[in-house]
């Protein structure tokens, strides 16, 4: 009984731990990467208000307490108080909490758990910046490409495979970003979308690649049909739908490769 006891308690403080990996890698990756689709061109890179151009403090870059403790806290205020409504930081690092748990649940604690957690974590900054922005910045599509390519390492999987998928989906990316998208005479995806793709055939067996492009589609068309519903505009940003078609197929990864 008490042995029991023991594990599940261990189990849930792996579980917790992952979600806390998840946490401050979405909140770094939505720092960094909101300042960098935001910066103009010789600007410095470290975090600033969008509204007053104020540099962080420790504290507003703290992740959980950098919103937790501001003024105001049910208005979601800027560090600044110069605007509201800003639910975009603290939606990254609930979600990446979630993540990071999910993935510990079916990761066990080792090795392979920590590049795991930090990649799924960036997810949610990549989702909720191109739904911001409208731009994947590639700082964020290249540290998702190297926690995939750690990720596999750490498993002992073939990562030769993985540079498989990543030439596929690299491959089938610029054919509709320069070829399809000429043909159909407007954009049918971004540059950071293809660097997306290329990033996340690094967590990708050769024989879920097409799961992963079918699930995005299916996943893009109820958002941009959900978004039509509550928005006047016509388009909804892809990034969203694919990084939870990968986040899909990674679960189902570790399901399928214990």
């Amino acid at each position: 009984m008490h042995s029991s006891n023991y594990h599940v308690i261990a189990d849930l403080l792996h579980i917790l731990a992952g979600g806390g990996i998840g946490l401050v890698s979405a909140s770094v990756a939505m720092l960094f990467g909101s300042r960098s689709a935001d910066r103009l061109p010789g600007e410095s890179r470290r975090p600033q208000c969008i509204y007053c151009s104020r540099p962080l403090s420790w504290q507003d870059a703290t992740p959980l307490l950098g919103w937790l403790l501001r003024p105001g806290l049910r208005n979601l205020p800027c560090p600044c108080g110069l605007k509201t409504g800003l639910w975009q930081q603290p939606a990254a690092e609930i979600a990446g909490f979630v993540l990071g748990m999910l993935a510990m649940y079916f990761q066990d604690w080792s090795l392979p758990a920590i590049p795991l957690c930090l990649g799924m974590g960036i997810l949610p900054a990549i989702a909720l910046i191109d739904f911001h922005f409208r731009i994947i910045p590639d700082e964020l599509n290249a540290a998702l490409g190297l926690c995939g390519f750690f990720f596999i390492l750490a498993r002992g999987e073939d990562v030769f495979l993985g540079m498989i998928s990543s030439s596929i989906l690299l491959t089938l990316g610029l054919f509709f970003a320069l070829v399809y998208s000429r043909w159909r005479r407007k954009e049918m995806l971004g540059l950071g979308d293809v660097k997306f793709f290329a990033a996340s055939g690094l967590w990708l067996h050769p024989h879920t690649v097409a799961t992963f492009l079918a699930l995005g589609g299916i996943f893009g068309l109820i958002f941009n049909l959900l978004w039509r519903r509550i928005s006047e505009e016509k388009q909804f940003p892809f990034a969203p739908a694919l990084c939870l078609s990968l986040f899909v197929c990674v679960i189902y990864k570790l399901i399928w490769i214990p």
